[in-house]
């Protein structure tokens, strides 16, 4: 039985106050723009939760979508009907036709009345509906603590009530860009675009920065860049790719500063470069992918060296984050196989033997009066890519290719 409505719950959204209107037109916005390839969805929202409407569209193609998008702790299928206990009743029995039951499994009724005139309680809908489930599927024994399936009855002010069975967790979090813009500090790595998954979760839209060293690191590595790009745009909305040019300040840096502290220069460079971009772009903070101790670079002494460039807010979602931990999201968000590609960014090519983990700062300092830092950091953002990547790109991509087999 094909329905054309789900129902959507807010979660953490329905402790907002009176900001909440604002949070519902950004899930709106981002629901109506991620399926205006399917049909123009019609959106309904109340105060605790949100209807979805469609004409055309399969089930599948609604929910997949839905359960990508950011605010919402769960959703499932609706069917409506008038408020008539045994159209009700009817409509409760065709539902569960449309599964498969199996032996052993359990139900229960849960009512919520809206209207508080409908001639019936909730314990009698409850009591009513359950006999009407229990005497056509038998094999269903009833558990109300926890049972396999759930069937939710709301009667509403209108004269509907509408019927509900399968419930599908979702995304949680805040809606997508309810929180501020943040630029992302993209490489190829695993750690990266799962801190940048994180941070769409609470509400932040992003823009992605990666920079490349050519021809030290390869094309291939910067598609691979893009493509982790695209991945995340599943779960937001379009997002802006800058490739910043970083060749000549890798260059400069193995030439002239000390082998030891060139790890800690480099990332101080780009700290420069996304504080600018910061102000270009009208984004509120940096997000990265460090990971406390993981590296060098990403050490209590390191990290207080390398942000002394910035008074940016700096946002560090995988902080207290284990490397298996980040390696199960990549899987689960669809960027592992990617990140996995054998392909090194600008970090990897140019890493130094050893590189200290307890820098200075004074040094740090003395060490970048050697280079022509502020010409550097300018010639960069002179030279800076931008464009935009959506959810297909890795399609289009890879059917553009094809012609050249």
């Amino acid at each position: 039985m094909q329905t054309n409505e789900i129902l959507i719950h807010y979660g953490e959204l329905s402790t907002k106050g009176k900001n909440r209107k604002m949070f519902q037109q950004k899930m709106a916005e981002q629901i109506r723009l991620k399926t205006k390839h399917l049909e123009k969805v019609r959106i309904i929202t109340n105060h605790d939760f949100m209807f979805v409407q469609w004409k055309e569209a399969s089930y599948e193609e609604i929910s997949n979508i839905i359960a990508k998008i950011p605010g919402i702790s769960r959703f499932e299928p609706v069917y409506r009907v008038g408020k008539n206990l045994e159209a009700i009743k009817k409509l409760a029995v065709e539902i569960f036709n449309e599964i498969k039951i199996e032996e052993g499994e359990s139900f229960r009724v849960v009512a919520k009345r809206s209207d508080k005139e409908f001639e019936h309680d909730t314990m009698a809908i409850q009591r009513e509906v359950g006999s009407a489930v229990g005497y056509a599927y038998p094999q269903l024994s009833v558990d109300l603590r926890k049972p396999t399936y759930s069937l939710r009855v709301n009667i509403h002010l209108e004269d509907t009530a509408y019927l509900s069975l399968l419930s599908t967790p979702g995304l949680g979090g805040l809606p997508y860009g309810s929180s501020g813009k943040g630029l992302l500090m993209l490489s190829g790595g695993f750690d990266s675009p799962v801190a940048g998954y994180q941070m769409i979760k609470r509400g932040l839209a992003i823009e992605a920065v990666h920079f490349s060293s050519p021809p030290y690191t390869s094309p291939q590595a910067l598609e691979k860049a893009k493509k982790l790009t695209a991945v995340l745009s599943q779960y937001g909305l379009s997002l802006v790719f800058h490739n910043v040019p970083f060749t000549k300040i890798q260059e400069e840096i193995k030439a002239n500063i000390h082998d030891d502290f060139s790890m800690t220069v480099m990332r101080r460079m780009m700290l420069r470069i996304m504080d600018r971009l910061l102000e270009t772009r009208d984004a509120n903070a940096i997000v990265t992918g460090e990971s406390l101790g993981q590296v060098a670079s990403q050490t209590i002494k390191s990290i207080e060296v390398i942000n002394e460039v910035t008074h940016s807010p700096i946002f560090r979602p995988l902080i207290a984050a284990d490397k298996n931990d980040i390696i199960a999201i990549a899987e689960q968000i669809g960027s592992y196989d990617i990140s996995n590609e054998p392909f090194d960014d600008c970090c990897t090519v140019f890493a130094p033997r050893t590189p200290k983990t307890k820098p200075r700062l004074d040094i740090i300092e003395g060490e970048e009066t050697k280079i022509e830092v502020e010409g550097l950091v300018e010639d960069a953002l002179n030279g800076i890519e931008v464009m935009t990547i959506d959810e297909h790109y890795i399609r289009q991509t890879t059917e553009a290719f094809s012609h050249l087999l």
